[in-house]
């Protein structure tokens, strides 16, 4: 069988098996997710020798989504990393947590969800006021490659979802 990188819309679980794929996970605390999440992302694609430019728009990504976890969602919070390759790329990251229900993360992750400025400047600031402008930080800072899910948490295995985003 040969190992491909799975498109952005594609669940990392339903991934072939083989040495060619790997998967971490790093339980999150919730005094310091961000912090954690951030110092990971940075070691993984550090490691793999992506633009510092790159990294630190990556960082702000699963520090929004960690600090998301914390604020909405049940703990525990899981950052998960998928890696592919004999050279270990990071191709897939994500922040899961015990909150099962999607809600409005699949509307806000959308293109939809970020104003298009048309003239109307008081429509696009009231529209920046209410929820979700992280994941739609999220949605463009990863060109759109990013998804919500549901998901099972770790340990102890139980339901939840998880906001994922390719790195690269």
């Amino acid at each position: 069988m040969i190992a491909r990188i799975p498109l952005w819309s594609e669940h990392p679980a339903a991934l072939p098996t083989s040495d060619l794929w790997r998967a971490r996970v790093w339980r999150l605390s919730s005094q310091h997710a961000e912090r954690r999440a951030r110092a990971v992302v940075r070691d993984a694609l550090t490691r793999a020798g992506v633009s510092a430019d790159t990294v630190a728009d990556m960082e702000l990504v699963v520090a929004e989504l960690a600090a998301n976890a914390v604020q909405h969602a049940r703990s525990p919070y899981e950052l998960r990393i998928i890696f592919a390759g004999v050279d270990s790329r990071a191709v897939w990251c994500e922040v899961a947590d015990c909150d099962p229900s999607l809600g409005r993360i699949p509307e806000l992750l959308s293109a939809a969800a970020v104003p298009e400025p048309d003239g109307d400047l008081d429509a696009v600031i009231a529209s920046l006021t209410v929820g979700g402008r992280g994941l739609a930080l999220v949605h463009g800072l990863t060109a759109g490659r990013c998804a919500v899910y549901p998901t099972t948490i770790c340990s102890p295995p139980r339901p939840g979802k998880a906001i994922g985003f390719a790195p690269l």
